[in-house]
This record gives C-alpha cells, structure tokens and sequence, in this order.
C-alpha cells in the first residue's frame, strides 16, 4: 500500500477481491429480496384464496343448517304419530284394533317414514300393523329381549319418545325405531308403542343424497364407548376431510351431519389464481432487473451522495455556502480571531426589490440577477474574506483581519456601488441597489448567533432608512429590540392578567340614520403605564406574534358581549379586526367557526375586517380561510381601502362584502375637489362590483351630508362617538336610537 499526497492507492488483488465481496452481498440481498417478494405474493394470493374459502364455507353452511332442519322436522312428524296413538291405546282397556289399523292406515298413506307399528302391553308385543312380514314380532316378550330390553328401560325411566338406530331389524333390512312408554291416569305402565322409520326414505324425502353441489353423510355422535362411529348414510370419507359438521338432534340422541362440495374441493385453482402467480413472479423479476441496474450504477449514486452533501453546505444557484455552512465557518473565525486577539467584521446585505423584480420579470430573471450579484460581490471583495448567501435576498460576509470600522464602512459601500453598475440580464438593464448591516467582532458578540442578529438588526435599521445605507449595530438597537421584546412579553402576561378590554365605535347606517353596526376596538389599559395606544402594541404584536392571542381573546369577548347587547334589544353587527398572520394557519377558520358555534352567537352577525396587503402574499391559502368563513355566513370586508396598489385586482376573485374607505381618503372633504373625486370614485367602484362601503372618519356634518349624496350605506367617526366600554356604549345606542326614531316620528 503506498501513501502520495493524501490519495491512497490499494493493490489490484485487494479491489478484485473487494469487489468480488460486494458481488457476492449483492447477490445474497438479491436472493433475499427475491424470496421476500415470492413470499408476499405467496401471502397475496393465499390471502385471495382463503377469502374465496370462508364465503364458500359460509354457504355450505347455510345448506348444512338447512338439510339438519329438515332432517329433525322429518323425524319429529314420524315421532308425533307415535304420540297420537296413545289416547287410541288408553281409551278402552283393550285397544280396538280395527280402530287402530283404521288409524294406521291414515299414517302409512300420508307422506311419512313408517314401516310399522307395533303395541306390547305388558312389555308383550300384542299387536303389529301392517302384519304382513311381521308375525314373526308377534308374542315377542322384551324382557327376554337383551338387546331391546335396554333400550325399553330407557323410554320407561324417561317417560317419552327415544328414538334409536339404525338397527338391523328381525326382518331383516336396517331402520330407525321410536320407543314410547304408555302409561295409565293412575301413572302405572300399560306397556310400549314402538314405530319402526325407514331413515333411507326419510333422507331421500330431505334430498340428501340429491343435492346438486354438496355430498351428505350422517353418523352417531362420537361417545367415549364409541369415539368413531360408521357412517350410516352418506359418503364414508366425509368426516375424515376438512368438511362442516353440525349435530343432528332427536329426541334423547345425536348424530352428526358433515357436508363437502361433490367436486371434492372447496376453492378450485382457477386460470385467475395462476394469473396472480404470474403477475407476482413477473414483478418479482422487473424488482430484481432494477436491483441489479442498480448494481451497475452505483457509482452514480456515490456521485448523488457528493452532490447531497455539497448541497447541504451550498447554495444551488450561485455555489456560496448557505446558513448553516457560513455558520460553521463564522464559529472557526471566531475561534481564530479570539485566538490571534483579531478583530473582523459581519456585513448583512440585502437586495432591494428583488421580490417586485421576480414578480415583473419572472423568476428566471431574478435567479440570473442573483448569480450576477454573487459574482460582482465575490469580485468585490478579498480572496481571504468570506461571502455566503443567508437568504432569499440576504448575502453575508466576514472582512477578515479589519481593526478600523470605518474600513468596514468603506467596503460596505464599495461593494453597494459595484452592484448599482448596470446588470444586462435577459436584455433587461437593472441598476440593483442594496442595504448594508454591520456588526464589529467582538465589540458587537463573540458568539455566532449574537453577531448574525446584531448584523441583520443594523440591516433593518438601513433599510428604514432608504436604499444604499449602511447601519452598525450600535447600543440603540440592542435597546430598541429589548423594548420590543419586553413589550411582547408584557402583551403575554397582559392577556392572562385580563389587562385587555374591547371598546366598541358606533357605525351608523346612512339610509335610516340608525345604529345598526359597531367595530370591536382592542384596548390596553397597563398597571403601570395606563392606557396603551393600539398603534404601540400591535405591531410588535404583528411581528411577534402574540397578535395571535389578542385575535382570539377578541374574538371571544366579542361574542360574550354581543350576547350582552342583544339580552337588551340591541341586534348589531359587529365587525372585527384580523391580522394576516392570523390567517397563516391553515385550520383558523375552522378554529374560529368552532368558537363561534360554542358561544351560539349566529355567523351573520360578524365582520371579518383584512387589510387588502393580506390579499398579495399566499393568495392559496388566504383563499381557502376567507372562502370557509363566507360560506359559513360571516361578512368579510376590506379595511383601510384604498392605500395598497393592486386591491382592484383581487376584489372579484376574493369573497369580499364590504370595503371600507380610509378615514385619509375624508381629510379636508367635501372641500378638497381632488379628495372629494377620490372618494366618489371609490364608492362607485363599490356600487359596481355589489358591495357594502363604511366611510371612516366622519368628523362634520358636511361630510355626512356628502356621503347621503353618493348612497355611501355606513358611516362611522368621531362625528358619531368614540369607541367605548361596553356598558357605555349599550346605553349610547339605545339613547342614539331613540333620538332618531323620535324625529323621524316629528318629521
């Protein structure tokens, strides 16, 4: 084995027999997976055929129950003539005979089994009927009959119908014999009444030797003195194959009735379970070819494990290393730097606009902008300084070996003013502008995730301040991100300390002048600082997302209160701010119908109020939640109208109701001809596309006087009433109310 340069180079003789190795584990999994798969086909088809098994079992079961039914009726209608002898015996001290045989008669000529009867009173046979071929019976004393005398103690000490057999009868053919004791009103015996049943008759009369699918066979019940009797009727070999057996019950007896197709197989092998086989044998050799394909490439695969790996660390479209990768490399900066006692900076740079570019010029423009960026950084800066991509549009690089920030300032914009060079791409020239955070190690962290946080906070803080700035992280931010943590966490503690109230501002309903709707306004009322204006809290709330939480306790002290208001008369609607992350949940409106069903406050009597920004981003999904709750009856509306830049194209495919005009769009109207022409356009569009419109920030009777002109349908403002507790503004909308009805009375 020789050693060159980190490569190792291994013997022919050890690769051969390396590989010989490889071949011969391959050729086992081969097998083995040839066998598994032999065997689930094998469980596939067996599977098929025992379900083929028990539905034709079943139904030779029910063929079995019914033949055992006919066989027992059968032979109770044989026993009951035997019952029917006995007021004929009793009825005279000496049987008539004519009588009898007159009886007789009647019963060999119906459709039974009889063969004869014979009476022994005293245990002495004295009559036999039909006598022909039987006079031999006659005289026949039982007692001195061992065989039968057994049999007639049996009767007697159970005083009823036994039936036993078959026997082979004195006369000389087999048959069945029912022995009744008679006994006298004083209960002392006046002898035995024995019928003799042709069971061959009886069993043609049932089809039991007919039947067109199944073979029958009947045998006595196995007994310790006899634990395999002989079959009397029926095929011998039934009871020694996988046949159904049931008992046959009599009176004081038990035979057992087996039955099995006469074809001799339950589930014949038919052309569709060799078709099964087939299909499972030729998947099992398609497997096998794409295992050994497999074989033969996988080199390929060793070279898709490289390019995993590669691309666990790197970004696919411009090959700089990605987040995690860059993090790895920052900590051994770090380690280095603490090491050398040296000094580097983090720059966090962000593309300005590239969404709006992917949106206009399509995402293969964007993509190739992006390599040309990477490439005009990576030009821009030393060999030993480290670029990466962070994000969508985030690149982040470490100016090793820098003392001076205001080096790092100088870069940072040498850099920004390389990317504003025009970029030709697709024959579009773009002039890419970009935003710069910097944080200084380790004056601003000496730990990776401080540095990256304290970068990408300088970051934001220069991209509020306008394209082509650059920010350090200084000790204003790190405060201004404490406060706005400490705030979200109060707005916890605030929520389970019942800290929040709603407020609710009167909306008021052009056409009649009445109060017909509110809005639920969120109010904080601080132990400490007092009321908390919405404009503090709720963004920090929007970006933290604790707006989630304040969501739901609106929602729920809504309902609670509207409860309230309609116990007194009052039948509003009410109308409800909700956040678009709110709407990041694909199961929100599912969560928030099931509250709203709990509180049984009824759907239409809601407003869901959007900002038309939600509609921009995720339109799927915001789709599906608005959909839910339109369909459920809860009116949406759009709020603040108007100040976004694409509402027009979403309102008609969005289940929209209402929009509401933004109280800016009312500033210094009727009197400002170019607000007032705003305002009238917006309302018509309204008016075109069927929908509601709620004019915020009425303050003047001109303004409701205008908004009467254009067919505005609600109107809401300071003009009206502020938003108020909910008992104040129980007591304002009944008092409004009376007010206006009250005049419309006088006028």
């Amino acid at each position: 084995m020789k050693l060159t340069k980190n490569v190792v180079t291994i013997p022919d003789n050890v690769n051969k027999r390396t590989e010989r190795w490889r071949l011969l584990s391959y050729l086992v999994v081969a097998l083995f997976i040839a066998s598994a798969l032999l065997y689930a086909v094998y469980l596939v088809v067996d599977s098929e055929r025992q379900q083929k098994l028990e539905i034709e079992k079943r139904r030779a079961s029910e063929h079995l129950s019914a033949m055992r039914g006919q066989i027992e009726q059968r032979l109770q209608l044989n026993t009951l003539a035997l019952r029917a002898l006995r007021p004929e015996i009793l009825w005279q001290d000496t049987p008539d005979r004519v009588r009898l045989q007159h009886i007789m008669d009647e019963f060999l000529g119906s459709n039974l089994d009889i063969m004869h009867v014979a009476l022994a009173p005293d245990l002495i046979v004295k009559f036999v009927y039909p006598v022909e071929g039987n006079q031999s019976l006659i005289g026949l004393n039982y007692r001195l009959d061992s065989l039968q005398y057994a049999g007639i103690l049996r009767a007697i000490a159970v005083k009823d119908v036994v039936l036993i057999g078959p026997l082979r009868l004195a006369q000389g053919p087999k048959a069945l014999i029912a022995r009744m004791p008679i006994f006298r009103d004083d209960r002392s015996l006046w002898g035995i009444a024995s019928l003799v049943i042709d069971h061959t008759h009886l069993l043609e009369g049932v089809g039991f030797y007919q039947h067109p699918s199944y073979s029958f066979a009947l045998r006595q019940a196995p007994s310790a003195m006899s634990p395999n009797p002989d079959v009397f009727a029926g095929i011998d070999d039934l009871f020694t194959t996988d046949s159904l057996i049931t008992d046959v019950t009599f009176p004081y007896g038990r035979w057992e009735l087996a039955i099995y197709p006469r074809d001799g197989q339950w589930v014949a092998m038919t052309a569709d379970f060799w078709l099964h086989w087939a299909i499972g044998i030729g998947l099992t050799a398609v497997i096998l070819s794409a295992f050994l394909m497999l074989i033969f490439t996988q080199h390929r695969l060793r070279g898709a494990i490289s390019t995993i790996a590669y691309q666990a660390r790197y970004d696919g479209l411009t090959d700089l290393p990605n987040r995690n990768y860059f993090s790895e490399q920052l900590e051994a900066d770090i380690r280095h730097a603490i090491r050398h006692q040296q000094k580097f900076a983090l720059l966090v740079l962000d593309l300005d606009h590239l969404r709006e570019i992917n949106d206009v010029l399509g995402h293969e423009v964007g993509d190739a902008l992006l390599q040309r960026v990477a490439e005009r950084i990576r030009t821009s800066i030393r060999e030993d300084d480290l670029l990466a991509r962070i994000g969508g549009d985030e690149f982040a690089i470490v100016l090793r070996d820098l003392n001076d920030p205001s080096e790092a300032e100088i870069r940072a914009k040498a850099i920004m003013n390389d990317l504003l060079h025009t970029l030709d791409i697709e024959h579009n020239h773009i002039n890419m502008t970009a935003s710069t955070g910097i944080a200084m190690f380790p004056h601003d962290g000496q730990e990776v995730q401080q540095l990256l946080k304290h970068a990408e906070l300088a970051m934001y803080a220069a991209k509020s301040q306008g394209a082509m700035s650059v920010h350090f992280f200084d000790e204003q931010l790190r405060k201004s991100t404490e406060r706005d943590i400490n705030l979200h966490h109060q707005i916890i503690k605030g929520i389970e300390a019942e800290q929040f109230e709603v407020h609710y501002q009167p909306v008021i309903e052009t056409e009649t002048g009445l109060l017909t709707r509110c809005e639920a306004l969120i109010r904080w009322i601080h132990p400490e600082r007092g009321a908390i204006s919405p404009a503090e809290f709720i963004p920090i709330a929007e970006k933290t997302g604790a707006i989630i939480g304040l969501g739901d306790f609106v929602l729920r002290q809504v309902l609670h209160d509207w409860k309230k208001m309609a116990e007194v008369g009052l039948d509003l609607s009410i109308a409800l701010n909700r956040s678009a992350r709110e709407f990041n949940d694909r199961q929100a409106a599912s969560h928030w119908l099931n509250v709203i069903a709990a509180a049984e406050v009824p759907a239409e009597r809601l407003m869901f109020e959007i900002t038309e920004s939600m509609l921009m981003r995720n339109k799927e999904r915001q789709f599906a939640n608005l959909r839910k709750l339109r369909d459920a009856g809860i009116s949406l509306a759009i709020d603040d109208f108007g100040t976004g830049y694409s509402s027009l194209n979403y309102l008609r495919s969005y289940p929209i109701d209402v929009i509401k005009i933004d109280r800016s769009f009312l500033h210094n109207v009727p009197h400002q001809g170019q607000q007032k022409a705003l305002v009238e356009v917006l309302i018509r569009i309204a008016h075109t596309l069927n929908m509601k419109v709620v004019a915020e920030g009425v303050e003047h009777a001109q303004q409701v006087e205008f908004l009467q002109e254009q067919k505005c349908h609600y109107q809401q403002g300071f003009f009206y009433g502020r938003a108020m507790p909910l008992q104040e503004f129980i007591r304002f909308a009944q008092k409004f109310n009376r007010d206006v009805l009250a005049r419309q009375e006088l006028d």
